[in-house]
């Protein structure tokens, strides 16, 4: 177990230093750490991440770590753009190790890789890749939220083109089976707006309370309400391995 509890040591090491603002630092220890991680399970013969975490008492959940360190190593490519490419290799090895079973991760990940090619300035591959997972998954709504980000916001050497972002938010108004259809109703109306397209805005405003108001009346009649507390950092009792606070808690 003392390679765990390296492994371990390494990752909390990494919380500290992201306490004291030193992001740069964090994510190198971090990634350090994450060499680690993918030795141990060679050598172990470990198939997937869920099957890591159960191998030792972990001080942080191991896919609370690996979604931490997607996100600092963004933060910390705003300072140091070579951190997008760090970003991108992280993000693929952990698509190939985090196994099947937790969507949620897989679409963030995925998302992440093509944002950070956009960020380096590779448009082209940014739009072969969304393009790609949405041909393989025509309802996924966040990924078109993400495409679109990116031209809509653009970087410091891309200027934002909210025609394409209209564009492509328009590509995902037109799927039927649309998941999470009200975030994008969202995105699309203030994507109008920015055009000036107010009446297009106001129409799908309209739509957008329609969906939050079915979405409150979901609530099955007659049905006794259980109330549990849950710790924000304790394990998600949904089974899916990470803390409350990262997974069904992060709409408290």
């Amino acid at each position: 177990m003392e390679k765990y509890k390296k492994i371990d040591e390494k990752i909390s090491e990494g919380y500290k230093l992201l306490e004291r603002g030193q992001t740069i630092e964090a994510c190198d220890v971090w990634l350090d750490a994450w060499e680690d991680i993918k030795t141990v399970m060679a050598a172990d013969k470990v198939k997937d991440l869920p099957t890591l975490q159960e191998k030792y008492k972990w001080t942080e959940f191991v896919m609370n770590y690996m979604q931490d360190l997607d996100e600092q190593l963004y933060n910390a490519a705003i300072e140091k753009p070579q951190y997008f490419s760090k970003r991108i290799r992280y993000c693929e090895e952990l698509l190939e190790l985090c196994g099947n079973k937790d969507e949620l991760i897989i679409e963030n990940t995925r998302r992440s890789i093509a944002e950070s090619h956009y960020a380096l300035g590779n448009k082209q591959e940014c739009d072969r890749l969304f393009k790609m997972w949405l041909t393989e998954d025509p309802a996924w709504g966040w990924g078109y939220i993400g495409w679109a980000d990116c031209y809509r916001y653009g970087t410091k050497n891309i200027t934002a083109d909210n025609v394409k972002a209209e564009e492509i938010i328009n590509r995902a108004l037109e799927e039927k089976n649309l998941r999470d259809r009200a975030d994008v109703v969202d995105r699309a109306i203030e994507i109008y707006t920015a055009l000036g397209k107010n009446q297009q805005a106001a129409e799908l405003e309209k739509e957008l309370k329609e969906l939050r108001t079915a979405s409150k009346g979901k609530t099955v009649a007659n049905t006794p309400v259980t109330v549990i507390k849950i710790g924000r950092n304790e394990p998600c009792p949904c089974g899916s391995g990470k803390k409350y606070k990262k997974c069904c808690g992060r709409a408290v």
